[in-house]
This record gives structure tokens, C-alpha cells and sequence, in this order.
């Protein structure tokens, strides 16, 4: 994939043939989404989509009681993005719940 190339429902098992370090970068997405799944009892993934799908970076996000898709954090592998304006137009409107992502990951270790 090219830059700016991503399409805007993709999710990680979609780029896991262009991600640089697959099992890695999962790795780093389920610790960064367990915080999250572990206060809510649910937690998706959407990644970043104006790159070329190597690293992607990834935002986690919850659904609350009231029934809202809401921010959790967005994350460059396991570093938190600080001091970073995030940008609903530039994540995938695709995503991966905590369950898929653990699932996909155990795929990959075989």
C-alpha cells in the first residue's frame, strides 16, 4: 500500500500482510487496549488511515452505558500521543474489538 492508500473501513487483519512487525505490532495493540477492556468490559481498535500500513498508529475507543462509542487513546505502537489533536478523519471507520485483535494475534503466533 502507498501512502494516503488505506481505505477508510480497513481494520488491522486487513493490513496484517503489509505490517513490518505483525505479531509485534499486535502485541503492542492488545496491551495498549487491555487498560481499557479491563474499566469498560469492552474495547475496538480503529487505525489510522493516511499511512502506508506498516505501524499503523491505532485508537482505542469503548462503548458506554448509554450505548455511545466513546475516546479511550490514541497510541504510536505503546506510546500514548500527547500533546496531539486527534482527528476523527483520519482513523479507519472499520474496527477490531479486544476479543477479534486477541484472536487475530493467536492466529498469527499459530
Amino acid at each position: 500500500m502507498n501512502q494516503f492508500e488505506i481505505p477508510s473501513d480497513t481494520t488491522i487483519e486487513d493490513v496484517v500482510p503489509t505490517l513490518s512487525a505483525p505479531v509485534e505490532y499486535l502485541r503492542a495493540v492488545v496491551s495498549t487496549m487491555n487498560p481499557c477492556f479491563v474499566k469498560h468490559g469492552n474495547a475496538r481498535v480503529r487505525i489510522g488511515i493516511t499511512g502506508e500500513g506498516k505501524m499503523p498508529y491505532h485508537k482505542v475507543t469503548f462503548i458506554s452505558a448509554d450505548g455511545h462509542e466513546q475516546f479511550y487513546d490514541a497510541f504510536a505502537g505503546e506510546s500514548r500521543f500527547q500533546g496531539v489533536k486527534v482527528l476523527e478523519n483520519t482513523w479507519s471507520t472499520g474496527f477490531m474489538t479486544y476479543e477479534d485483535v486477541q484472536a487475530l494475534l493467536g492466529k498469527l503466533r499459530g
